[in-house]
C-alpha cells in the first residue's frame, strides 16, 4: 500500500498547471495510492476557507484524508479554529513558511504550536534551508508530538541526521531525497522508521517521488514501512 503525505488540489497561482481534485484522484488511482491532501486556497488565500473547502470536498472520499493549514501571519485571527481539529475531521496540519515568507522562530508560530499541543496532531512543515530543521527540533522537543519535515533536500542530510539522533519525534518526507543513496544513508545513521513517503503531486511528479523509494536498495519491508506503515504508526490508525 502507498500513502502519500504530501498532495494538494485547487488553484495554483505561480504557473499554469492542472491541480484539480479530479487530476489528483486520477494520479492516485493509477498508482493504487491513498493520500493526505489540502486545498491550495488555504495556503495562498485564506486558511479557514481553504480548510472548510478541504473538509467539504473530501468528506466522501475513501482514498483522500484531509489536512488542515494555518498562516501564522494572520495570528491571532481565527486561532480558535485550530482547537479540536481532530474532531473536525483533520488527521494532520501543514505549515508553509517558505511559500508564505515567515521563519520558524516566528513568535506567532510558537503561539499556534501551543494551541495545537492540546490536540497533538502530526505537524507537517514545508521548509528548506540550512538551520531550519535545527530550529524545528527545539520546538519538537518541547511538544513531543510528530513533526514531519517536507521539502528537505538530500544535500542537507547531515543536519537531518544530527537532529534525528537527538529528537525522536522528527520525521523526514522523501520527495526531495533524490540522490541515488540518500535513503541508504539515512538507514545507516538513523534507520528508516522515521522516513515518510510524499510526492508533492499534482504540482510535482508522483512517479519520480515513488522511484526514490522503489528504486533504492532498501529491503521490501523497509520500502513498505516508508510507503505506508511508518505513517500509520504515527497516526495510530490503519489507513
Amino acid at each position: 500500500m502507498i500513502v502519500d503525505i504530501n498532495t494538494s488540489f485547487g488553484f495554483y497561482p505561480y504557473r499554469k498547471i492542472d491541480t484539480s481534485l479530479e487530476t489528483l484522484r486520477s494520479i492516485l488511482k493509477s498508482y493504487h495510492s491513498k493520500a493526505f491532501s489540502l486545498s491550495l486556497k488555504g495556503i495562498f488565500y485564506d486558511a479557514i476557507e481553504g480548510n472548510e473547502e478541504t473538509l467539504n470536498l473530501l468528506k466522501d472520499e475513501k482514498e483522500l484524508y484531509p489536512i488542515a493549514t494555518y498562516d501564522p501571519r494572520a495570528y491571532p485571527k481565527d486561532i480558535e479554529y485550530l482547537e479540536n481539529l481532530r474532531e473536525k475531521g483533520f488527521l494532520a496540519i501543514a505549515f508553509f513558511p517558505r511559500l508564505q515568507g515567515w521563519v520558524i522562530d516566528f513568535a506567532p508560530f510558537r503561539e499556534v504550536i501551543e494551541v495545537l499541543s492540546r490536540d497533538k496532531l502530526p505537524i507537517i512543515i514545508h521548509t528548506s534551508g540550512y538551520g531550519e530543521l535545527t530550529k524545528i527540533s527545539s520546538i519538537a522537543k518541547e511538544t513531543g508530538f510528530p513533526f514531519i519535515i517536507s521539502g528537505f533536500h538530500y544535500s542537507n542530510l547531515s543536519e537531518a541526521i544530527a537532529v534525528m539522533r537527538k529528537t525522536e519525534n522528527i520525521y523526514i518526507e522523501t520527495h526531495l531525497l533524490n540522490s541515488p543513496d540518500a535513503l541508504e544513508y539515512l538507514k545507516k545513521y538513523v534507520g528508516t522508521d522515521r522516513v515518510i513517503f510524499g510526492s508533492g503531486t499534482p504540482l510535482l511528479s508522483f512517479e519520480t517521488a515513488l522511484n526514490v523509494v522503489t528504486e533504492s536498495t532498501l529491503s521490501e519491508d523497509e520500502k513498505e514501512s516508508i510507503l505506508s506503515k511508518n505513517l500509520e504508526k504515527i497516526l495510530g490508525v490503519k489507513l
